[in-house]
């Protein structure tokens, strides 16, 4: 299931389009923007998950309380165009090359370019990824902001005695 289930994320994606603004320049983790608890888009209104206005909030804020509202501040910060480009340099919508078989996942949701479908996106919802591409996109915080692609054969030994180790690859 870690490459083949696809599943929408959910607030677990929100460091990724905090990551994705804090790149471009948008943010710090100190800018600030007033959280009402709720952002209408067209006929839709989008919620906190906990229902409530938080007033002035830093982007570290919107982590640590997880406001969907502070996601989509960010990404409006870069734009819908850059947020795609983030995910999919992220891996999401692709496979990540792990010796199994595996889903890519889904952006499909986005190809319209419907505002409310990239604001839901901010926070891991309308969208889908694979657990190991979870991982992938994540190993770039680990990794001073290389992202590497994940594998699962430490080391190949072959009939004659001759040994391959795997070296981490950056992607």
């Amino acid at each position: 299931r870690a490459a083949t289930g696809s599943y929408e994320p959910g607030s677990i994606f929100k460091p990724l389009t905090m990551a994705a603004a804090v790149e471009e320049g948008e943010v710090t983790p100190t800018t600030t923007y007033v959280d009402k608890g709720e952002i209408k888009v067209d006929e839709f209104t989008i919620k906190n998950s906990d229902g409530k206005a938080h007033g002035v909030q830093t982007m570290t804020q919107v982590l640590e309380e997880s406001l969907n509202t502070g996601a989509i501040f960010a990404k409006e910060q870069i734009g819908n165009k850059k947020f795609l480009e983030y995910l999919k340099e992220f891996g999401f919508g692709q496979p990540t090359g792990i010796e199994l078989p595996e889903a890519k996942g889904s952006l499909d949701n986005l190809r319209a370019n419907i505002e409310i479908n990239y604001d839901t996106a901010s926070f891991g919802q309308g969208i889908t990824v694979t657990p190991i591409q979870f991982i992938q996109a994540f190993s770039s915080f680990a990794n001073g902001g290389k992202m590497l692609q994940p594998y699962l054969v430490a080391e190949k030994i072959f009939a004659d005695g001759r040994t391959e180790q795997t070296k981490p690859t950056v992607v």
